[in-house]
């Protein structure tokens, strides 16, 4: 974990930091990291993937508004406690990376 995130731009790190703090503080009792950071494919206009477990569900467009207004890059939010295909795919295809 702690070597893909090294390799992620300090501009992004910032972020993911600030990400977890926010997350930690709402509840959320896992958190992962997906997607171009994770894969190396930055580009200038990338976002932050993260999924999340165990975070209170009334609560995840309050913590993805939280998210978006605090950070300086965008956001993606995936709630990996709810049974829809992407978070299935998320979880079998093996490309999260657990940062907290």
């Amino acid at each position: 974990m702690r070597d893909v995130i090294s390799r992620i731009p300090p501009r992004y790190r910032r972020d993911i930091k600030r990400a977890i703090k926010i997350l930690k503080e709402e509840g959320c009792t896992e958190i992962f990291l997906f997607g171009s950071l994770v894969e190396g494919d930055i580009r200038e206009d990338s976002d932050i993937d993260l999924a999340i477990r165990g975070c209170p569900p009334d609560k995840y467009f309050h913590i993805l508004g939280k998210l978006l207004l605090e950070l300086d890059h965008s956001v993606d939010l995936v709630n990996l406690d709810r049974e829809d295909a992407f978070a299935k795919h998320l979880e079998r295809e093996g490309s999260l990376v657990y940062v907290s």
